[in-house]
């Protein structure tokens, strides 16, 4: 190696160093990753309290690893890279077999500690004087699995859903959706990319519709079958699953809605509790289309309460103990229920027996993908 060869390479490193070591300096914290659609570490001071215990440390590295200079750039770039190495995955994401489905890893957990989550359920049944419904959305590694590439560990084998089942005791009702919604796709309208989103973990609105056939069957109801089309409303939907795998050769999603506004006789009314006060709402929000997390254009995206009524329906009231599948559920559940309360664990404390008792509440849901069900810190609120 020649000398100048080597001061090149030296003044390189320098340069790549200590120019993006600046570079995060003087660059302006983002907050939020339209890219990642996600929240990002921020700087926090460090304090003789988090020296000596490390946290500081840890706050500091995910802090530069969250604002690094054209972060954005680099995990595209891993992405490439990766695949052009044969690899199948990137960033806990697994490329899909046919090129265009990503799937996120599935997050498995203990006997004991699905066991303990189930009691929850268990223990809701115990505390209401109406019938409670429990149901787990499978995730789309197992809908899906054909896509997923060979020996990937880290996908959900139907396990859960099983297990979760057998742990349900006689107040309880399991709705098991995973048959139904495996063995229907591909057979849906070739608009819709069967009952999953190739870029999101979400169902699309034709896997909510095949999943509502069944609640409602599992419900002792038939449920309506539209036969009127699909509306499209976006075609360029990139979820949360391709945020994270920098997968920038993936081809956007579509959106579409069955039910329209107001219901197929427009007399629908929605009503959000975005901040805990009740606000005049709607089905769906045009103006989520217009940023990255178009999802939320179902109900407006995640909150603590929402009420939906529809005078002309004759199922009651339901309260839905809801994540996130459920807002592209709620349409179909709209035309069903003279109520619909779709009510989340993560931002509302309320007692849900008191609930049920105040708002006169016929029968309860409880609906989860299983991989938010294996996941979501909140559960314990289903027995107060």
């Amino acid at each position: 190696m020649s000398k100048k060869y080597s001061i090149f390479i030296t003044v390189l490193f320098c340069l790549f160093t200590f120019g993006f070591g600046i570079a995060l300096i003087v660059s302006p914290s983002r907050d939020f990753s339209e890219q990642e659609n996600r929240y990002l570490a921020q700087f926090k001071a460090p304090t003789l309290a988090t020296i000596r215990s490390g946290e500081f440390m840890e706050d500091f590295e995910d802090y530069v690893t969250d604002q690094f200079p054209l972060r954005d750039g680099w995990i595209r770039l891993k992405a490439l890279s990766e695949r052009a190495l044969g690899k199948q995955e990137n960033n806990s994401v697994y490329f899909g077999t046919d090129g265009q489905t990503l799937f996120a890893h599935f997050t498995m957990i203990s006997r004991d500690e699905l066991a303990q989550r189930v009691g929850f359920v268990n223990k809701l049944a115990g505390n209401v004087d109406v019938p409670v419904y429990f149901s787990l959305v499978p995730d789309k590694s197992w809908v899906l699995s054909a896509l997923l590439p060979a020996n990937a560990p880290n996908v959900d084998d139907n396990s859960t859903i099983q297990r979760a089942r057998e742990l349900c005791e006689d107040k309880v009702n399991f709705i098991d959706l995973t048959w139904t919604l495996k063995d229907t796709c591909g057979n849906s309208d070739p608009r819709e990319n069967d009952n999953f989103y190739r870029t999101d973990h979400h169902w699309t609105t034709m896997g909510a519709y095949v999943g509502y056939l069944a609640l409602m069957r599992g419900m002792g109801d038939s449920g309506g079958i539209y036969d009127y089309p699909l509306t499209l409303c976006s075609d360029a939907f990139y979820g949360t699953t391709y945020s994270a795998s920098g997968a920038g050769w993936i081809k956007p999603d579509s959106i579409y809605t069955m039910v329209p506004e107001g219901g197929t006789r427009g007399n629908i009314t929605v009503t959000g509790y975005p901040e805990g006060t009740p606000i005049e709402s709607t089905m769906y929000h045009p103006e989520k289309l217009e940023v990255k997390d178009k999802y939320a254009y179902f109900l407006g995206g995640n909150q603590p309460l929402c009420v939906i009524k529809n005078p002309d329906a004759q199922g009651g009231k339901l309260l839905v103990i809801r994540d996130s599948y459920s807002d592209s559920l709620a349409p179909f559940l709209a035309e069903e229920f003279e109520e619909v309360h779709l009510f989340d664990l993560r931002y509302n404390n309320m007692s849900l027996k008191q609930y049920v008792a105040d708002n006169e509440i016929d029968q309860v849901l409880v609906l989860y993908s299983a991989n938010n069900f294996n996941t979501d810190k909140n559960l314990f609120k289903l027995g107060l």
